[in-house]
């Protein structure tokens, strides 16, 4: 997707020239520049990242589909573990799995088990009936040297949206209330879903991918409410934002701290701090952010991920070579204060 468009609205230059230096005292603070690193040659698309919950020093992530998006030219199912300075440790070959369009990973702990929820959501074109989940199990050890495992999936969640077709991808587990949280991409504004953990399916044991998939119910995802305030962060992006009218604030990532209360949303230009206090419901949480922060450039940034506590995040955006991977701090604004008790939402919003 092109990220810049044409459009005959312009600022005038002059006021660009004074945001950007012409004034002795800048009218907007640039946040702290994050650590870059860089992902393997073989993680050229990634477009999802999570935190594993069964070993701290390991990070998952998978590449989208093809660079040709939408294709469904047949690729091999895999995602990746890599430390948080990018190295690769292993990687997991889903077993029984035709990967259409993989837009986010996450990681989730069901009776006493971590593992990972994949979400096959992406959907450029707005031609696919349903979308899917995939549930793998974590490895219980990280092999002494890198090499790829074979895994199958324990379960599947199949689902469409209540109007039709949505390109989606940003999804995040919310433990407190037992649900997958997924984010409309190319809707104006956003719109947040819900699907219960309690909706996925066993996984078959027979039968060819097509088969095990079409063979899943499909559920309908719940809307929680639209999402509010992914407007232009810094004089740049304001600037720009006649040219590339929304593209740069289309969301790319979610990530939900460990207590459950702070969701950060990804776009190609920024970062959204969206905090749920205790009692609080989601649709009423993402009406507006309580904190935001531009990225060091506009880019193809598409996966977000908590470090294990809520201090620091981890981004990787497509492509390859140095700034692959940042490390970013969390603003001191968007920072549940210290004691605050857990949220516990009225139902499962």
């Amino acid at each position: 997707m092109a990220l810049i468009e044409r459009d005959s609205h312009r600022r005038p230059l002059g006021l660009l020239l004074l945001l950007m230096g012409g004034a002795s005292t800048p009218l907007w603070a640039a946040p702290p520049a994050p650590a870059e690193h860089e992902l393997p040659s073989a993680i050229d698309e990634a477009s999802g990242l999570a935190q594993s919950g069964q070993h701290a020093a390991l990070l998952w992530t998978h590449n989208d589909n093809i660079n040709d998006p939408g294709s469904m030219q047949r690729v091999t199912p895999l995602v990746h573990g890599i430390d948080h300075e990018g190295r690769w440790l292993l990687s997991l070959e889903l077993d029984g799995v035709t990967q259409r369009d993989w837009e986010a990973i996450e990681s989730v702990q069901i009776d006493g088990s971590h593992g990972l929820v994949v979400a096959d959501t992406g959907d450029n074109r707005d031609s696919w009936p349903d979308y899917v989940l995939w549930f793998i199990d974590e490895p219980e050890e990280i092999p002494p040297s890198a090499k790829t495992l074979t895994t199958t999936p324990t379960h599947l969640l199949r689902f469409s949206y209540p109007d039709g077709p949505a390109d989606t991808e940003a999804m995040v587990v919310d433990p407190h209330g037992s649900q997958v949280l997924v984010l409309t991409k190319r809707e104006d504004p956003p719109r947040l879903f819900a699907l219960p953990l309690s909706a996925r399916q066993p996984f078959p044991d027979e039968g060819s991918p097509r088969e095990r998939l079409a063979s899943a119910e499909v559920r309908e995802a719940r809307l929680l409410g639209p999402m509010g305030g992914l407007v232009p962060t810094d004089p740049i992006n304001w600037l720009l934002s006649p040219l590339t009218g929304r593209q740069t604030s289309l969301p790319t990532g979610m990530a939900l701290s460990p207590d459950g209360r702070l969701l950060a949303v990804l776009t190609y230009s920024s970062l959204y701090f969206f905090r749920r206090d205790a009692g609080e419901r989601w649709r009423e949480a993402i009406r507006r952010p309580v904190a935001s922060r531009s990225l060091p450039r506009i880019d193809q940034w598409e996966g977000i991920a908590f470090g294990r506590d809520a201090s620091q995040l981890y981004i990787v955006r497509e492509g390859t070579g140095p700034g692959t991977l940042l490390h970013l701090a969390v603003p001191e604004a968007a920072r549940v204060k210290h004691g605050s008790q857990t949220a516990k939402a009225r139902g499962p919003d």
